[in-house]
């Protein structure tokens, strides 16, 4: 793994264990939470959409499918343990199974469009 993308996972754990608080060690005020909030959203765009996205021969689009491939499989997985662990306490949020569709149906619309078109 090289440097930057060391750096942008540790940036990306440091700032979602300050947003997400879990111990409740600090509290921040609005203005705080907020532009924590909008630089989380900021890093997760950079990260998820720009970085490092430009493959150059077979074998980098080979690992960056593969990485595409274990993100989706590592999303999908915890969307559906989320979805189990809040039915069962009757708390489900909507945005677990929107987001848990989204995932399915993007992925069986490209496969239709790779394999139809191809």
């Amino acid at each position: 793994m090289k440097t930057l993308e060391r750096l942008v996972a540790i940036v990306l754990i440091i700032l979602l264990i300050l947003i997400g608080n879990p111990f409740t060690f600090w509290m921040p005020s609005m203005l705080i939470a907020t532009v924590l909030v909008v630089i989380t959203a900021l890093t997760f765009v950079w990260a998820g959409f720009i970085i490092t996205e430009k493959a150059h021969d077979e074998r980098e689009e080979l690992h960056r499918t593969n990485a595409g491939r274990a993100a989706y499989l590592g999303a999908a997985g915890m969307l559906t343990i989320a979805l189990v662990y809040q039915g069962l306490t009757h708390t489900i949020d909507i945005w677990i199974p929107a987001t848990l569709a989204l995932m399915i149906i993007a992925k069986l619309a490209s496969r239709f469009f790779a394999d139809t078109y191809e």
